[in-house]
């Protein structure tokens, strides 16, 4: 009889898990569904923000200001204001960059250890998020005036540098609020989003990243 118990208190357990896994996925599933349906329609999103980079072996904090550019589907630029004075490509063609002393383009294999994510940040920011999802385990910590997205890599090419992906959606869904890079060596960049203003008209020239040499 005990044995008996055990066995139906075991399945009960499991059944409960089974439910409790199918009803995370369901969240997650509806949470993407939701964002992606507030997306459909966007076009470009420009934004100001404000970056700052903990780094972790200094325990000090960097703050940058700068302004996101991205036009979809696949064209961001990523401008940081002086002193700091550089601005980032991401598109089809490949990574760039540019300071006052001059530019270079290259393939996103220039972009060092954040080669691997660059694709992924471009998502989180307006991107379809379920993209994602055969990279990434995903998880929604809050629905707090918005849709907050946790997403931990899976892929090791992205898991051996990053350790977890953030981003927090306006009330509205299609905009976003905040992004947090967590990164393997302990680094955390906190990117906290101004007004977001959509589907404005956007220069092409702006969005084409430097040839490379």
């Amino acid at each position: 009889m005990q044995r008996r118990s055990f066995l139906v208190g075991l399945a009960a357990c499991g059944g409960a898990l089974s439910l409790s896994g199918r009803g995370r996925a369901d969240e997650v599933g509806d949470a993407l569904a939701e964002i992606t349906r507030a997306r459909a329609s966007v076009k470009t999103l420009v934004a100001p923000f404000t970056q700052e980079r903990s780094i972790g072996l200094l325990a000090t904090a960097v703050k940058s200001d700068g302004e996101m550019t991205l036009v979809l589907p696949d064209r961001l630029r990523w401008e940081l204001k002086p002193p700091d004075a550089i601005t980032y490509w991401l598109t089809p063609e490949g990574f760039g960059f540019a300071t006052p002393k001059g530019a270079a383009g290259a393939g996103r294999g220039a972009a060092g250890r954040f080669g691997a994510v660059l694709s992924d940040l471009l998502v989180l920011l307006g991107g379809d998020l379920g993209k994602l999802r055969a990279r990434y385990d995903l998880s929604i910590p809050s629905r707090a005036d918005g849709i907050t997205l946790a997403a931990r890599p899976r892929a090791e090419e992205v898991a051996k540098h990053v350790r977890s992906l953030e981003m927090t959606s306006g009330p509205e869904l299609w905009s976003v609020r905040r992004v947090v890079i967590e990164e393997k060596n302990g680094d955390r960049s906190v990117i906290t989003f101004g007004k977001v203003a959509r589907d404005v008209t956007v220069d092409p020239a702006r969005m084409r990243a430097p040839k490379p040499g």
